[in-house]
């Protein structure tokens, strides 16, 4: 297994990075988890445009995440794409393929199938991909509660795995609790250090784990933490920089 991390800046953007995008191959196939703004400039930057990937998979609808999914798609249509493209939604496809066509992004036009699955699904056409549920978006029930909205929560780490190991993309999480039961069969992580409070991070460093790669910035906490006590384990993920398990 290799993986390229095509982005690692928190949602405010910067000069220096790009908005979250990972692309894994594992075997023959080429997955890219997350679609943050610039992510089409990667994929170029990478040859990992038009017929390259397989699979593109939206862990949740925060926009550093999804936002750059639009002109990925239009750009594979332009480059007329011929293969199939798997695209896994966390929630309600429905309303994202609406915003597509509202941009007049057909896919009745694209020149190759669009074909969209819910996240919990993803087993059943990539088997080495596993979706683990996170607690990310529920800080926000009460919002949704109180405006009556369809907003259903659902936020996704992935697990990817193969003959070598497994490495798990948290993408965003809250507290690394809600990963607790798949952690300990993970040789690699790439852990969100900005949203979890330190010490759910630092006690990864206990689990067995190999390598734990942090992404998505770091909270001040985290930082400090890491600058009194120094550990091998972490490291602090690099953009373009090619890994393997």
């Amino acid at each position: 297994m290799r993986f390229i991390m095509l982005g690692i800046s928190p949602g405010l953007p910067n000069l220096d990075t790009h908005l979250s995008a990972l692309y894994v191959q594992v075997g023959e196939n080429h997955l890219l988890f997350d679609c943050g703004e610039g992510t089409y400039r990667q994929l170029l930057r990478h040859q990992l445009d038009q017929n390259k990937l397989d699979a593109i998979y939206i862990s949740h609808y925060h926009p550093d995440h999804l936002s750059g999914i639009f002109m990925v798609l239009q750009m594979l249509y332009l480059q007329n794409r011929s293969k199939p493209l798997h695209l896994f939604l966390p929630e309600r496809p429905a309303a994202v393929l609406e915003m597509i066509q509202l941009q007049y992004t057909f896919i009745q036009k694209f020149s190759f199938p669009l074909q969209i699955h819910d996240c919990k699904e993803c087993e059943l056409y990539y088997p080495e991909v596993t979706p683990v549920v996170t607690d990310h978006l529920l800080g926000y029930a009460e919002i949704i509660k109180a405006g009556n909205l369809p907003n259903q929560m659902s936020s996704y780490g992935f697990m990817i795995t193969d003959t070598e190991g497994s490495l798990l993309y948290t993408s965003d999480i809250a507290t690394t609790d809600c990963l607790s039961g798949i952690l300990p069969h993970c040789h690699t992580v790439i852990i969100d250090a900005l949203h979890p409070e330190a010490r759910q991070v630092l006690k990864l460093e206990y689990s067995g784990i190999k390598r734990i790669l942090l992404t998505h910035g770091i909270s001040d906490e985290l930082k400090q933490a890491l600058a009194a006590t120094p550990s091998e384990i972490f490291d602090f993920a690099r953009e373009d920089t090619v890994y393997t398990l």
